[in-house]
């Protein structure tokens, strides 16, 4: 018996997974393009169809049409199917509402348009990264269709990277002289030299681990120190203490 036909590979199925997923999402997209045109040249043949007849079969196929795209995206119009629906699920009601949310376009629906909506706020909350993409597209003047198909291949990443964890490693001291009291605090130049002693480094931290005041305060020892006329105060804590006679 051959064991590893009888067991799946949990990080194949996990890729497959999301590739079905991305593939899914931009055969969504292309279909809604699909019907669009399929709408618009029925609708040019329906006004330029000078036989009764005919006209009003070609309506009745768009009636149709209409109705069974409506039984994909009208349930997306329920709270509690949303709450439950998959990202393919939501993609699907989306690509199927997509045709009727055009509100220049003889067979729009506005109820279609608030399906669209509230799938598209469904698929930000399964997979917030790809949707970001698309959201961005969609502001740079992309129409829906467009900006889904090219963020498609984004549903196949993580829908919330984040940078790996990493072990602290903790920042080295140097331990004042006793005969000169307690070292005075610098900082090294840049922004990376900000550390706070005895603090752990991420790598989230070394990009700037301080807040805007320490920093601020920082500056202005650095400005003190390299200034000809510093303050006493600072001279005196810099300075070892006068030998007593």
């Amino acid at each position: 018996m051959d064991i590893s036909s009888s067991h799946s590979d949990p990080l194949r199925d996990a890729v497959q997974d999301a590739v079905y997923r991305a593939v899914q999402v931009g055969s969504f997209a292309m279909t809604a393009v699909q019907v669009y045109a399929y709408h618009r040249r029925t609708q040019a043949r329906i006004t330029g169809e000078q036989d009764q007849r005919a006209r009003r079969a070609l309506n009745a196929q768009v009636r149709a049409e209409r109705e069974a795209d409506r039984t994909r995206w009208a349930p997306a119009l329920d709270p509690a199917w949303l709450r439950n629906a998959s990202l393919v699920e939501s993609a699907q009601a989306w690509g199927a509402a997509l045709p009727y949310a055009d509100r220049n376009v003889p067979w729009h629906e506005p109820a279609a348009a608030t399906a669209m909506t509230r799938c598209e706020e469904r698929l930000r909350h399964l997979h917030p990264y790809a949707m970001a993409h698309y959201d961005r597209l969609c502001s740079q003047g992309l129409g829906p269709a467009e900006a889904m198909r090219e963020a498609a291949p984004l549903f196949a990443h993580h829908p919330r990277p984040r940078d790996a964890s990493a072990m602290p490693r903790p920042v080295l001291e140097t331990a004042p002289r006793p005969e000169a009291g307690p070292a005075p605090r610098t900082y090294p130049d840049g922004p990376a030299g900000y550390i706070r002693p005895g603090r752990s480094v991420r790598p989230c931290d070394e990009d700037f681990p301080l807040t805007i005041r320490e920093v601020m305060a920082a500056q202005a020892e650095l400005a003190t120190a390299g200034s000809p006329g510093r303050t006493a105060s600072a001279t005196r804590r810099v300075a070892p203490p006068a030998p007593r006679p």
